[in-house]
């Protein structure tokens, strides 16, 4: 990944898959941003889960302004990863609802580089505005969220663990984001691909990436039906894939 390397032009987000739901977003104006970046094998060891894809960074090499999580299992809160994070990058804050805030605290991350967030509430932290938006994981994770971010004016949706809620995701549709990052595994509670399709065509994004598929062999995911879901129900939208650490640089029309 070449993303403390890269510089995004003005209008322009660069955006990098880590697998499983983790994204890193690099903005023009130069932050730096992870959302449940999963990047050590802490959930097979924890879990029993094997991870079949490999992360395209190591957590000593992450350089993050904000590191955001949308709820605390595992594969979205990465103990082991986020330990290293937070050592070797003072500068770095994170941000996630309240028992995220509870594994920050344990890890021995500063109160002041812990930022609550909460449903229909926006926290500006490293010039970064993320806004807790709604999502449904069941008692698996009762305070688990979405999250919109807004980075130099290009708002991206990333649903974070949910299931198929289209009503209750109405705030976050009203934001009307450019990018949206919709769960496709339709495991534990999330939504599937044909879901996630019928979400996309409710958003109407630019663009959007399918997440959360091919890191377990016990979840799963369809990112082909994604795809032709995509083309049938939202033909307006670009639905693309990443290989893991591969850059997309995203230039709104609007």
């Amino acid at each position: 990944m070449k993303i403390e390397t890269s510089t995004v032009p003005d209008g322009c987000l660069s955006m990098y898959w880590l697998c499983q739901a983790g994204f890193a977003f690099k903005s023009s104006s130069g932050q730096t941003v992870y959302v449940d970046p999963y990047l050590s094998d802490v959930v097979e060891k924890v879990i029993g889960f094997k991870r079949m894809s490999l992360s395209p960074i190591t957590p000593e090499n992450v350089v993050a302004d904000v590191v955001v999580c949308t709820h605390e299992h595992l594969d979205h809160l990465d103990v082991d990863a986020l330990s290293i994070i937070a050592r070797s990058s003072r500068k770095t804050h994170f941000v996630g609802p309240v028992e995220c805030m509870k594994r920050f605290a344990t890890m021995g991350i500063p109160n002041d580089r812990r930022h609550l967030l909460e449903e229909g509430e926006t926290v500006e932290v490293g010039g970064c505005g993320i806004t807790g938006v709604y999502a449904d994981h069941g008692t698996l994770a009762s305070d688990a969220l979405g999250v919109v971010l807004d980075l130099g004016g290009v708002r991206v949706y990333h649903t974070g663990d949910t299931a198929y809620r289209p009503k209750e995701f109405g705030p976050a549709i009203a934001m009307r984001p450019h990018i949206l990052l919709p769960c496709i595994n339709g495991a534990f509670g999330n939504m599937d691909a044909d879901e996630a399709a019928q979400l996309t065509s409710l958003v109407g994004p630019e663009v959007v990436l399918p997440t959360h598929f091919w890191m377990f062999v016990e979840q799963n995911g369809d990112p082909q039906r994604f795809l032709k879901l995509c083309s049938e129900l939202a033909p307006s939208t670009k639905a693309i894939l990443l290989t893991p650490g591969e850059e997309f640089l995203f230039r709104k029309s609007q």
